[in-house]
């Protein structure tokens, strides 16, 4: 049964105006829109979760008819599959690990160790993984899920997660329809959520949303470790994990995925990521698990509503690296002060003056291994020095000299 309501705050999902409160018949309709080799799963469990979280929002939830619906649904369906592939094995897909020297690849199993639809954004710095689409490449095919292309992917889990958004449109939408998606949005990013004031193209399908909300199976959330892991771990791999919500099993207990983490409970999640932080920050400890290490970001798989959606493509990045590497007397004298723990720190500083210090500039700076969508910290090493940075404001672009930051500077070295 539908009806019209007169108050919009009491609507959760619209449908060409009207509130739609009958999840089955709902999905029945859908499933009679969708393709024929696509009407199995709209009839399965898991539309009908989708449509009864999307019913339960706190923030109403409007399209324009049950066909745009359909195109969303068909998008997260596509998503739920990519990251059960790449978390399965079925996609090869795993972390880049300095330890035994594997470094970060893209596409190919050669020396160049990217495709010829991506190039690297900082060449030069081999534990980077971040990447940009090579100009005039087809981006159906620069992106597919086949070797040669983006598989096999070595990289970590804030660049898996773009994959699979990128995956759920070309495999929920087709090749024609993410092509014309393709030429508003630009230029395809792997890695990195934003190239300074550039947004990665995928953060345009995945708006914030309330985490109380229940989840809907294909939204983005973010499983935050303890907040000092990158402080004390700086070249660590688990901050947090960048996850998609699958869906509930036959209990009604709902699971997780990310790169590295397939099909896990919060429970499960929270002993992996404080598994990691005893490894990687030991003597530190978690004293309060189920509040210390825990959900901080959701974000939905939608579908923008406007039509111009364009960014700019994003341009090539000067490939030149690091010049040198600060020591101890040069960050005290630029107010650095050494802590209990060895590490200097410096409360405020900016983007610019912590790049000078490494002889080098604010691209250079990049991004903290599997930080999550919401204020990325950064990361710069050279020479047994690793940075650690915090913006002070969210929205900074990550390229501003005058970008307000806080500073947690390791010497692996005597300096």
């Amino acid at each position: 049964m539908q009806m019209t309501l007169d108050n919009p705050k009491d609507q959760a999902l619209i449908i060409d105006g009207v509130d739609s409160t009958d999840a089955p018949a709902l999905a029945g309709r859908l499933a009679a829109l969708a393709p024929a080799e696509k009407q199995n799963a709209l009839n399965g469990p898991l539309v009908q979760e989708m449509i009864t979280a999307m019913q339960g929002a706190s923030v109403p939830m409007v399209y324009a008819s049950e066909s745009e619906l359909l195109d969303e649904i068909l998008v997260r369906l596509a998503a739920v599959d990519a990251m059960t592939s790449l978390t399965s094995g079925a996609y090869d897909c795993d972390y880049f690990d300095p330890n035994i020297d594997l470094k970060p690849r893209i596409g190919t199993t050669d020396n160049s160790r990217t495709s010829r639809y991506w190039k690297f954004l900082n060449p030069t710095d081999h534990w980077d993984a971040a990447w940009r689409q090579t100009p005039q490449t087809p981006p159906s095919t620069a992106i597919a899920p086949e070797y040669g292309s983006v598989l096999p992917f070595r990289g970590e889990c804030a660049g898996a997660y773009q994959l699979v958004i990128y995956w759920g449109l070309l495999n929920g939408l087709g090749a024609d329809r993410f092509a014309l998606m393709a030429e508003k949005f630009g230029t395809m990013l792997v890695g990195p959520w934003s190239l300074g004031p550039i947004s990665n193209p995928a953060t345009l399908f995945m708006p914030k949303a309330p985490l109380e909300d229940p989840p809907i199976p294909g939204d983005y959330m973010y499983f935050q470790n303890k907040d000092d892991y990158p402080e004390l771990a700086p070249d660590g791999f688990w901050m947090g994990l960048n996850s998609m919500y699958m869906g509930k099993d036959a209990l009604g207990t709902r699971h997780y995925s990310g790169m590295g983490a397939s099909w896990q409970t919060e429970a499960n999640l929270r002993m992996e990521l404080s598994n990691a932080y005893y490894q990687d920050c030991y003597p530190h400890q978690i004293e309060a698990p189920l509040t210390e290490v825990r959900f901080t970001v959701r974000a939905l798989l939608q579908l923008p509503k406007e039509q111009n959606v364009a960014i700019e493509h994003s341009a090539d990045t000067d490939s030149t690296f690091v010049i040198h590497a600060p020591n101890v007397g040069s960050l005290q004298n630029a107010g650095y002060t050494l802590n209990e723990n060895g590490v200097l720190t410096n409360p405020s500083t900016t983007l610019g003056a912590l790049a000078g210090l490494f002889g080098t500039t604010p691209e250079h700076i990049r991004q903290f291994r599997s930080a999550g969508l919401s204020n990325p910290p950064g990361r710069i090493s050279f020479g047994g020095v690793t940075a650690v940075l915090f913006f002070a404001d969210p929205e900074a672009d990550r390229n501003d000299p005058a970008a307000v930051v806080s500073v947690h500077v390791h010497m692996h070295r005597n300096a």
